[in-house]
């Protein structure tokens, strides 16, 4: 983050453990009865928050929650679960199965929220921290609802104990609660300030526009997932606010998404995980998408037959998905698409060159002198982008063709591909595509888009091609729940259609 801030130990003993996280009692309640005195505990606090946030959120496991990436290569860690198989490789403590972390998330932001007002700040400071445990407490409930389905709802700080799973359309709807409160609370991303008076940048710190922005994306899952039609109007509304009024500004190039908004904190950005090129503050590149997928030219010390062997895209996949060569994306994502695809495949496995993240950090001095460190670029959660076409899909839905054509060519006409033609055929899919190759493997957005478009039988593989009615009802498309979630928790149930396909416990 841009500011970078001495947690205090305090605040790192969370409210639930590890083993038994539902049910441990607070190990900092006496020492928090002595804090919250001030702005500067405050701003401890709500750091402390994002820096979990940051941990969880920027984790590789994230990546592999993502089961509908289109690489026509995966290993089998990314293979299994990309085929709704997760029991091939994920056993039942398996990370990407376990939603501690999330609730560890949770637990900060409910320690701001039940103490903030023991500060006794002025008005608009209180609302600039209370305000930012909100967004990033209904930002979490929503992750898991989308991930999990039904989960446990914890409200408060000290509501411990023994925790069953609530459906998650309340889940929903405590989240949007939170969200309007946020976005009532909280100044635009360019009126953010800290407690020292020093304009805050990292777009990691929710503003209004990131509440309106996790709204509207809240919104188009509820009225798709539960069949309540009647909030794509609330989701578009909730579009507007971030389009018309929250300051964002789209990247003037294809180019520039690659070189400023993937980088992070830019214009175009609304709500990101943020790293910064710093001592203690880079993650390991494997970290990122990026690192399992990119090689040559990005990464120092390799060559066009450096081999990719977690996940690899076909030159003639990239070539279906960005069909207009006048797409400047083709150029920008990718590397010399069109050449490298005459090379040899000894050379190119067949695969295209991603190019997409640049952020590169190279180790300095010693044996891996010269060697990708990391990568400096942020994980971007939310974008314009992301929610100009998100309106274009709820407008296409609610019969709006003019306003969702406007939309969607809003993002072409950026790319320099052709506008849309009615001899494209269906509108919805252009859009569905469209997202697709504007948001190409950005964090966790195409799976979730084919959940809620209701295409995973066409557009997933392996065993989602063939989930009945029955088990989509039972959690199909939902992960199952790790063992964790059962210790010492008896009122904890598997998610039915998992019981009966590898996760009995």
């Amino acid at each position: 983050m841009k500011k970078n801030i001495l947690l205090l130990v305090l605040l790192a003993a969370f409210a639930f453990g590890c083993e038994d996280f539902l049910t441990e009692e607070p190990e900092i309640a006496v020492t928090n009865n002595n804090f919250w005195k001030n702005e500067k505990d405050v701003e401890s606090a709500v750091y402390g928050m994002h820096s979990v946030f940051r941990t969880v959120f920027g984790d590789v496991v994230m990546l592999y929650r993502d089961r509908g990436m289109p690489f026509d290569f995966m290993n089998a860690l990314w293979q299994y679960p990309s085929n709704n198989q997760p029991s091939y490789m994920w056993n039942a403590s398996y990370p990407a199965i376990d939603w501690r972390n999330e609730y560890k998330v949770i637990a900060q932001a409910n320690l701001v929220i039940d103490n903030v007002d023991r500060a006794n700040l002025p008005q608009e400071r209180h609302n600039y921290y209370l305000g930012q445990a909100y967004c990033i407490r209904a930002y979490t409930y929503f992750y898991i609802l989308r991930a999990w389905g039904d989960a446990p709802l914890i409200k408060e700080s000290v509501d411990v104990g023994e925790k069953a799973r609530t459906p998650w359309q309340e889940l929903a709807d405590f989240a949007i609660e939170d969200l309007k409160l946020a976005a009532k609370m909280l100044p635009k991303a360019r009126d953010l300030y800290d407690a020292g008076n020093v304009k805050v940048t990292s777009k990691q710190i929710p503003s209004s526009g990131t509440a309106h922005a996790i709204l509207a994306h809240l919104y188009a899952w509820k009225a798709a997932l539960n069949n309540e039609p009647e909030l794509n109007k609330l989701s578009i509304a909730e579009a507007d606010s971030v389009i018309k009024h929250g300051g964002y500004v789209l990247a003037g190039s294809p180019k520039e998404v690659c070189d400023v908004v993937m980088l992070g904190n830019s214009d175009e950005g609304i709500f990101e995980v943020d790293y910064q090129n710093m001592p203690g503050d880079l993650k390991g590149s494997g970290a990122f998408i990026a690192g399992a997928c990119q090689r040559w030219p990005i990464q120092p010390l390799t060559t066009p037959a450096t081999r990719r062997s977690l996940l690899r895209i076909n030159n003639t996949t990239v070539m279906e998905m960005y069909m207009d060569e006048s797409d400047e994306r083709r150029d920008e994502y990718f590397y010399k698409l069109d050449s490298m695809a005459g090379v040899a495949t000894s050379v190119t496995q067949g695969a295209a060159y991603i190019s997409k993240w640049r952020g590169v950090v190279l180790n300095v001095g010693g044996s891996g002198d010269g060697t990708l460190k990391s990568y400096e670029d942020n994980e971007i959660l939310i974008r314009l982008a992301d929610i100009i076409l998100l309106r274009a899909e709820v407008k296409a839905k609610m019969g709006d063709t003019p306003g969702a054509i406007a939309d969607l060519n809003a993002i072409r006409d950026r790319a320099g591909a052709p506008l849309y033609s009615s001899a494209e055929g269906d509108l919805q899919e252009a859009i569905a595509k469209e997202r697709d190759k504007e948001l190409f493997l950005e964090t966790g957005i195409r799976y979730y888009d084919i959940i809620r478009n209701g295409t995973f039988r066409e557009k997933l593989r392996g065993k989602y091609k063939t989930l009945t009615e029955q088990d989509v009802a039972d959690g199909g498309y939902y992960l199952p729940v790790g063992s964790g979630a059962f210790t010492n928790n008896t009122l904890m149930r598997q998610t039915l259609y998992w019981k009966r396909n590898g996760y009995a416990y």
